[in-house]
């Protein structure tokens, strides 16, 4: 019997045809999937200025440059026609595992109103006793069956900062107790945090007058 002969013109195109289709798909999924994942962090990001902001009907926003020269984006809120509050996020590679991804709302002055954590992949049980807020319920609300409250959940080490402002120089990290910004165990997190905080804080204020205009 002889062979039979394979038509390798035909062949090319046939293979062709599949690696065009494959090609086709493979570019639908990964817009799609892109889309997708745009819609979930404009989510994330909207329900985190929440927790961080006054009420506010609007908000615009602006980059601005620390003296680290780490970009960080700025939210100015907006009820009505009035500037009621401001939010900064920024990524600070300092983490014990790397990125940090930390929010501050700021009160007009430039001082820290709320912090939050938004993306970390820190040490669990160690770093993440940090960077976590996490709503706890008590055995007496369990007994009773009442609910957590509502709201912001406490984190002894990001709550450390309200009210704070930055000046001069860096918060120190200090020990366990009953003034803290950080944990034992956990101070590259917690230093990472801090720096964070001061970044925002203190670019906010040397910006004041620009974040009080708005985006133009």
């Amino acid at each position: 019997m002889s062979a039979q002969k394979i038509n390798i013109p035909q062949l090319g195109i046939f293979l062709g045809v599949i690696a065009a289709i494959a090609a086709g798909l493979l570019s639908f999924v990964s817009v799609s999937t892109e889309a997708a994942i745009k819609v979930n962090l404009q989510k994330k990001t909207d329900a985190a200025l929440e927790q961080v902001l006054p009420a506010f009907d609007t908000v615009e926003t602006m980059t601005l440059r620390s003296e680290l020269d780490w970009p960080i984006k700025y939210y100015m809120a907006r009820k009505g026609d009035k500037i009621v509050g401001y939010a900064g996020e920024v990524i600070t590679p300092e983490g014990f595992s790397g990125n940090v991804t930390v929010m501050v709302g700021l009160e007009l002055d430039g001082s820290v109103r709320t912090v939050i954590v938004t993306a970390n992949s820190e040490t669990p049980g160690l770093g993440t006793a940090v960077t976590d807020r996490k709503l706890q319920k008590t055995l007496v609300a369990l007994i009773k069956g009442t609910e957590a409250a509502e709201g912001l959940a406490p984190n002894v080490y990001l709550d450390w900062y309200a009210g704070k402002k930055a000046g001069a120089s860096r918060w120190p990290i200090t020990k366990d107790g009953d003034r803290i910004n950080g944990k034992t165990g956990a101070t590259i997190t917690s230093a990472a945090i801090g720096g964070a905080v001061y970044a925002i804080s203190g670019t906010a204020i040397d910006h004041l007058q620009d974040l009080s205009k708005g985006a133009k």
